[in-house]
């Protein structure tokens, strides 16, 4: 027969492993995804990696820029300096190739500019042709940039409008649109060597996750991109997927490298992109 002390203990060992479940199952429900901020990350780095192209080649009057990863050519010849638009068309091949910055593609990119790509005004629009980054598909509806002229900095800067994008990865579709503004802040005076140029982006972006997880980005502090590194250096942001909190996503501090932290609700997390 029970007595009433050993009763009492019974009902504290339930209560106590109750407690113990309980938390059991928050800690199991944690909100610590990093997936979308992933997601988000390679259609950022798909996306600078056109533009990189285009810096790349933009300026050429000859095949010294073109390296060892693609063929180039514009229409009208570049020689004829009164007729535009003109289209550039940079071509990797139909099979990956290493490129300077350390990122694989293969396929088309096609711009046409209405202007030279240093002038005020001129706005290039972009297409991409069974165009691959990194194994990853990457398709646009509209993709326009716009040069603005010199800004207070000194430095001329770019608005860049992406609508419509889609990056098409081995774990599934990530859906992206982007407003953004890239201030030319290092290499401008060097126009026989992108390699030095270095981009500062400020700007917002939203899109869908691979799991069909809505999303939207601020940008916290500029993203800085240089041409010749695969990854963004230094920066942060705020993305906030849908009915989670916000995942406040950072750089570093300007090392050329895949790392990068996210704090979610006061913890940190460290994440290779």
């Amino acid at each position: 027969m029970k007595t009433k002390s050993s009763i009492a203990i019974i009902a504290l060992l339930f209560t106590i492993g109750a407690i113990y479940t309980g938390c059991k199952k928050s800690d199991k429900n944690e909100d610590k995804d990093t997936t979308v901020v992933r997601d988000n990350s390679a259609a950022e780095n798909a996306f600078a990696g056109v533009f990189k192209s285009i810096g790349e080649f933009s300026d050429s009057t000859s095949q010294l820029r073109a390296g060892s990863c693609a063929t180039f050519s514009i229409s009208p010849a570049i020689l004829d300096t009164t007729t535009w638009p003109k289209t550039l068309t940079i071509n990797f091949g139909t099979s990956n190739c290493l490129c300077a910055d350390g990122n694989y593609r293969r396929g088309i990119i096609t711009a046409t500019f209405t202007g030279k790509y240093r002038n005020a005004g001129t706005v290039i629009t972009i297409g991409l042709n069974n165009y691959y980054h990194n194994n990853n598909l990457v398709q646009v509806g509209t993709h326009t940039i716009t040069n603005n002229g010199i800004n207070g900095n000194g430095n001329l800067s770019y608005s860049i409008n992406v609508q419509n994008a889609s990056v098409t990865t081995s774990n599934g579709i990530i859906k992206w649109n982007s407003t953004r503004t890239r201030e030319w802040i290092a290499g401008e005076s060097t126009n026989l060597n992108p390699w030095d140029d270095v981009y500062s982006i400020t700007g917002s972006a939203n899109g869908t996750g691979v799991h069909g997880n809505t999303f939207n980005v601020i940008i916290n502090s500029p993203l800085i991109v240089a041409l010749n590194c695969k990854w963004i250096e230094s920066g942060s942001l705020t993305l906030t997927p849908a009915n989670l909190a916000p995942r406040i996503v950072d750089f570093g501090n300007g090392t050329c490298d895949d790392q990068a932290t996210v704090t979610i609700n006061g913890t940190v997390y460290d994440v290779t992109m």
